[in-house]
């Protein structure tokens, strides 16, 4: 085929986490310097696309302008409550009655309590276990250079996001910059 004729879309560089689209290879390598995307942010169980956070992913699965295919798969399967796409109707039926962020306990201790990592330990003790904390920072103080934590994420060996929520800083937020830290692995 000649390269004329090539549609707009293959013309275009898109991001692989956020699917945004560039005119010019230059603009996707800036968004990808600044951007900061993470393995373990939130990712659509349909399409993969990642989002900044859970809310952005509920947006683009039943938000006010949803992608329509997405949306269709999610009200069929997906949980609207940890936003899980299972396989069929009745699996989801049994993953609300068990849902670990069920909005009838949502404090923060039972949210703990419920990650099922001391459980899983009993019943499989042949093999190790690994848990991953990682903070994501951003900027406080008059010129933004204190690191404020705004973001905690536990990730088990499979990348598979165990906790997550955010962190209210202390002092003012000054810089919005969004840089990872604190990554410690805990083997159980």
């Amino acid at each position: 085929m000649d390269s004329r004729y090539e549609t707009s879309d293959s013309q275009r560089n898109k991001c692989a986490a956020c699917y945004r689209q560039f005119n010019k290879m230059e603009h996707l390598v800036e968004h990808m310097r600044v951007s900061y995307h993470s393995a373990h942010e939130p990712m659509c169980g349909i399409c993969r696309k990642r989002c900044r956070s859970f809310e952005s992913l509920r947006e683009h699965l039943i938000g006010p302008l949803p992608k329509a295919e997405c949306e269709r798969i999610f009200k069929e399967r997906g949980c609207d409550i940890c936003l899980n796409i299972l396989c069929s109707r009745s699996a989801l039926r049994m993953h609300r009655d068990k849902c670990q962020f069920s909005r009838t306990n949502n404090g923060l201790l039972y949210r703990m309590a419920n990650l099922g990592i001391q459980d899983e330990l009993r019943i499989d003790s042949t093999r190790s276990r690994v848990v991953a904390m990682a903070c994501k920072m951003v900027g406080g103080g008059s010129d933004g250079s204190l690191d404020l934590c705004a973001r905690v994420c536990l990730v088990d060996e499979h990348e598979n996001i165990v906790f997550h929520t955010y962190v209210k800083p202390n002092l003012p937020v000054t810089n919005f910059r969004y840089l990872l830290y604190c990554t410690t692995y805990y083997i159980f």
